[in-house]
């Protein structure tokens, strides 16, 4: 099988969006203006429709009407499913990348984790978004497992603009119990249990946290 990857525009645009909603550069509700993003970027609308239209395809964007296109809202049905989804991927992709994970992975787990504690006290929101999905991601991509790691990226890409919600309402809550520092602390003793338990004990409490939000029912 060949390893080659399409470099097109369309790509680098979608790439680039991708990593904007895991930021936490929309909320839920937002308008998304094709003509605005290529204006943006000096590009024609035709690359930007097509990664918007790959953006729709895996959930991060919706049609409204025909010429809408906006965040999705989280609702009460759809936070079950990602919920589910992430409590039973997340975990498993930690364990199968804790054998890989070396002196090196520690010690950007700890710097990452140390950025987050000095954005929950600045109240930096969007370095708060990226070095929480920094930490996670670093785990994750050491699973050599590209098929579940498009599955949870897939999940973040709806739960991100959610999470920026809460973020945004409530403030990065300083009374949350730290789970990256003892999935650290686990990864330091290489206890591999402790380590897949915190992962999920820290997604568990993340999603809490947007449930407790006053999520909508379906329509």
């Amino acid at each position: 099988m060949s390893n080659y990857q399409p470099d097109t525009v369309a790509d680098m645009v979608h790439g680039e969006l991708r990593q904007q909603i895991w930021g936490g550069a929309f909320l839920p509700g937002d308008r998304v203006s094709i003509r605005a993003l290529a204006l943006e970027r000096g590009l024609s609308v035709i690359p930007v429709r097509d990664a918007v239209r790959r953006l729709v395809a895996e959930g991060a964007l919706c049609f409204v009407d025909s010429r809408t296109i906006e965040v999705p809202q989280l609702n009460l049905a759809n936070h079950r499913d990602v919920l589910f989804a992430r409590s039973q991927l997340e975990p498993e992709l930690a364990r199968m990348a804790f054998a890989t994970l070396d002196q090196t992975d520690l010690e950007f787990l700890v710097a990452t984790d140390a950025a987050m504690d000095a954005a929950i006290a600045a109240q930096d929101i969007p370095r708060y978004m990226q070095t929480n999905f920094d930490f996670h991601f670093r785990i994750y991509r050491k699973a050599g497992s590209p098929t579940l790691l498009r599955l949870v990226e897939a999940l973040w890409l709806q739960y991100g603009p959610s999470m920026r919600y809460i973020a945004a309402q409530y403030g990065t809550d300083p009374g949350a119990v730290d789970h990256h520092k003892s999935v650290v602390a686990a990864l330091e003793r290489r206890d591999g249990a402790a380590f897949v338990q915190a992962v999920h004990d820290d997604v568990a409490q993340g999603m809490a946290f947007i449930s407790r939000a006053g999520l909508k029912a379906p329509d």
